[in-house]
């Protein structure tokens, strides 16, 4: 025959720690969940229109909305060609959601460093968090056909071919073949037709 006791023993227990539990989080205090002023339209005593003064801060006054947040868009390295053509930010977005324009100076691998000294257009994205980069250079109207389908520089995988009578390279430390720099190629060349 089973004990009915054990059974109701148990939940006492649980309902002394629940209600210690709510007294601890009210701190014992009366009224502590009613509505404040806060939750009123009528400003509270404490509420002043005078800026706080904060150690190190400056003493311009802070604008209570904040500026909206706007892709920032970089001039071209080189070239006339807006980066926004060569590339577009949803096609940035596609090949990596963490990445954004910028323009960080650093050293122009192979035929991307080739293209900028010919006076193309070198659009260079990074990886908000680290120092990642995806290089894009576009030389119109190319009058060479001497270019390496892919080649290697320090890390970067560095991808160029030639279409539509552009000089399309693109580099990137995600580039281990040709094969992988090829849909952001594709996505430049559809872009110059």
């Amino acid at each position: 025959m089973s004990r009915p006791r054990l059974h109701l023993r148990r939940p006492l227990p649980v309902a002394i720690v629940a209600a210690v539990t709510a007294m601890a989080l009210t701190g014992c205090e009366p009224g502590a969940l009613a509505p404040t002023d806060a939750a009123t339209d009528s400003p509270s005593a404490s509420a002043t229109s005078e800026p706080i003064e904060t150690p190190g801060a400056t003493d311009e006054p802070i604008d209570a909305e904040p500026e909206p947040t706007v892709l920032p868009t970089t001039a071209p390295v080189a070239g006339e060609l807006p980066c926004s053509d060569v590339y577009t930010a949803d096609q940035l977005y596609d090949f990596n959601p963490n990445f954004a324009p910028s323009n960080q100076q650093g050293q122009l691998p192979g035929a991307i460093g080739e293209i900028a000294e010919a006076g193309g257009t070198v659009c260079v994205y990074e990886h908000v968090t680290g120092s990642d980069r995806l290089l894009i250079a576009v030389q119109q109207d190319a009058s060479t056909s001497d270019y390496p389908g892919f080649e290697t520089v320090g890390d970067e995988g560095i991808a160029t071919t030639l279409a539509n009578d552009a000089l399309i390279s693109v580099a990137s430390v995600y580039f281990v073949s040709e094969q992988d720099a090829r849909p952001v190629v594709d996505d430049v060349a559809s872009n110059l037709d």
